[in-house]
């Protein structure tokens, strides 16, 4: 575990972190480089498509997988991880990680803004090629996602991503071991229905996710945030607990 809530800087960290993640998103926009990405896209997306000719219980299996109450299992999964480790190993240190957990969904409201921010439209995979096989006519019986009008960097790979990477910061090697397993996992029906292309997750969010992470471990933020949020916590559950007392 590696809780460190010092307010000092990693310079090193955050200038490579920083710096990596915007030149590895700038290869998406330009020579030489794009044209190697989006011929990426295609060939991953139409062997990713292509597989769902396999038969009706791949095609369930993957309509279910693109359903939104997914998402929530997803968020479930990564919380599940931060309480695994808190009640076996970290009781005494409960309100300083349900401060990190706040401070994490900060860190996916600043890369949703980010996402937003950057200058691209892109459509999914099945709506550029309209002859491609969609789970919505495969499997109407089952409310999938599998397009999207706007896809460029994939959120839902984005705040895995984040999830991930605080997990791997704050928590044992084997929880982010599973942090990272989880965030393919979840991310791969998007990729499989064709909501998202590759890129979309494997640069755009990865990029993103990085550049946000790098901002705040390797900078004094997650020690200021985290040591006031924890304060904060301390004295709400100390005053509950209080009244609790007093009304018994």
């Amino acid at each position: 575990m590696n809780p460190d809530r010092s307010e000092s800087w990693r310079p090193a960290i955050f200038a490579s972190g920083c710096v990596l993640s915007i030149v590895y998103l700038a290869s998406w926009f330009f020579e030489p480089t794009r044209p190697l990405w989006l011929a990426l896209d295609e060939r991953v997306f139409w062997a990713l498509n292509d597989s769902l000719a396999w038969g009706t219980w791949w095609q369930v299996l993957w309509a279910a997988a693109n359903n939104r109450a997914v998402d929530i299992v997803a968020g479930l999964a990564m919380i599940g991880l931060f309480a695994h480790y808190v009640l076996r190993r970290a009781r005494e240190r409960t309100d300083f990680f349900v401060a990190v957990g706040v401070m994490l969904t900060g860190l996916i409201l600043v890369g949703n803004r980010i996402s937003a921010a950057l200058p691209v439209e892109r459509r999914s995979a099945t709506l550029v090629h309209p002859d491609a096989l969609r789970l919505t006519e495969l499997v109407p019986w089952i409310p999938t996602k599998d397009t999207a009008g706007d896809c460029f960097p994939g959120d839902h790979a984005m705040v895995l991503f984040i999830c991930a990477g605080v997990i791997t910061y704050y928590l044992p090697r084997a929880y982010a071991v599973a942090a990272w397993v989880l965030a393919v996992v979840f991310m791969a029906p998007r990729l499989v229905g064709g909501a998202h292309w590759l890129t979309d997750d494997l640069v755009g969010a990865a990029a993103v996710a990085g550049f946000v992470v790098s901002c705040a471990l390797a900078t004094p933020i997650h020690g200021v945030v985290t040591r006031r949020l924890e304060g904060w916590i301390g004295r709400c559950r100390a005053r509950w607990a209080g009244r609790r007392r007093t009304r018994s």
